[in-house]
């Protein structure tokens, strides 16, 4: 009976912790959402990282065409280490630029 009752205890600390950490965070994103200031930033960081990825991406599509190598974005370090918005670019990119190499 005593697991039981501390079984419950530990359950019912789990939630109180949870209603009072979880309203904390949401007030954050709230208060950075409504800043304009932050989501200008927030924007342009994804924007460069996204420009940066196609850039990358590109070289290596040609590289990869040129070598004569599968069509494989994930092969790249670059790729597998860069955030989402660097990786979309690169996807972009590279086949973007697989695409040109080929051609020729």
């Amino acid at each position: 009976m005593n697991i039981q009752k501390l079984k419950q205890y530990a359950l019912t600390l789990a939630l109180i912790g949870g209603f009072v950490v979880a309203p904390s965070l949401s007030n954050l994103s709230t208060v950075q959402a409504k800043d304009p200031q932050y989501r200008r930033d927030y924007r342009r960081g994804n924007r460069d990282d996204e420009q940066r990825g196609y850039r990358d991406g590109l070289d290596r599509g040609r590289e990869d065409a040129r070598d004569r190598r599968s069509f494989n974005p994930s092969n790249s370090e670059h790729f597998r280490d860069g955030n989402r918005w660097y990786r979309d670019g690169f996807r972009k990119g590279y086949s973007a630029g697989y695409r040109q190499a080929r051609r020729r």
